[in-house]
């Protein structure tokens, strides 16, 4: 995992890497690898996903998971939509995917890809996306009720856990398997009306009740 490895290379260099508020701090007393400087800004959001997330022994896995509140989420998208130039709603879709329980159907295994996928993908293809005139549903939709498994409801992000995007345009997106390296074309097509973003999710374990 890209985040994970460049965690782990900051610490070999020497470098403290930590999340304080809604800031990337990294620090050091030496000079600091300019090549591993530009990947850590490069990936900011997928490391504030990691740094900031609880220990995977301690994040509930079922719907009562304790809600985040909306400052947290607020400075966490502020952070996001400046460090990789993309939409409000994606900056806070993203943000919202990072802290929530992992939805119904998904291993955390599973869902930890998806969510650092989706990181990457802000971080390296969002403006583009944007030009080409994606939307919200293009990335990340899925269906509400078996997200896991309802193909025709899928946005680009929920095959990229094995998958990565080399190349991006109006009519869809070339990727090439992380592992393998066969390669596919995903084609945008129209989506079925009860399709809904990723983050959705959240507010239906939640349950309409919830406050």
């Amino acid at each position: 995992m890209i985040a994970q490895r460049l965690i782990e290379d900051a610490r070999a260099a020497g470098l403290s890497i930590e999340v304080e508020g809604a800031d990337l701090i990294v620090e050091a007393d030496c000079e600091m690898p300019p090549d591993l400087l530009a990947e850590l800004r490069q990936h900011k959001a997928e490391l504030i996903s990691v740094l900031a997330a609880p220990p995977r022994d301690a994040v509930p896995l079922s719907p009562a998971a304790p809600a985040v509140s909306t400052v947290d989420l607020a400075e966490r998208a502020a952070l996001i939509e400046y460090g990789a130039g993309v939409p409000r709603a994606w900056a806070e879709g993203y943000a919202a995917l990072s802290l929530m329980p992992v939805p119904t159907g998904f291993s955390p295994e599973r869902w930890f890809r998806i969510v650092e996928a989706a990181g990457v993908f802000i971080d390296r293809f969002a403006g583009v996306a944007i030009e080409c005139g994606w939307s919200d549903l293009d990335v990340f939709g899925c269906d509400p009720d078996r997200p896991d498994a309802r193909f025709d409801c899928m946005g680009l992000v929920m095959l990229l856990e094995r998958m990565e995007v080399v190349g991006i345009d109006p009519e869809g997106a070339d990727l090439i398997a992380t592992v393998g390296g066969a390669k596919l074309r995903f084609r945008r097509r129209p989506l079925p009306q009860h399709t809904v973003p990723l983050w959705n999710l959240a507010d239906k374990q939640r349950g309409p009740d919830a406050g």
